[in-house]
């Protein structure tokens, strides 16, 4: 995109892009991305133990465990309780 707006006589806006761009490098460090990993596996941890309790409550009332039944049940997306497929899968008694 920079190259382009370089080619296209808009070097006001290939600086900025140069600038925003340079910014954005500098900002990465060490402890922001130790604090993202540990903000995700926090996330992870939590979203386990709530499908986790999720298929053993729906096991002691006999309910029907789907992906998407435990993913209601544990207020999770779909997707986040598609990574424990196996688990609940393992789980269920259908």
């Amino acid at each position: 995109m920079q190259e382009l707006t370089k080619e296209h006589g808009q070097l006001d806006l290939y600086e900025k892009l140069c600038n925003e761009e340079k910014k954005y490098e500098k900002s990465i460090t060490e402890k922001k991305t130790n604090a993202t990993k540990k903000a995700t596996k926090t996330r992870q941890e939590t979203a386990k133990k709530k499908i986790e309790a999720s298929v053993n409550m729906m096991r002691m009332f006999n309910q029907k465990i789907t992906i998407y039944s435990v993913a209601k049940e544990a207020q999770v997306s779909y997707n986040t309780a598609s990574k424990y497929r196996d688990f609940i899968t393992k789980n269920s008694d259908n």
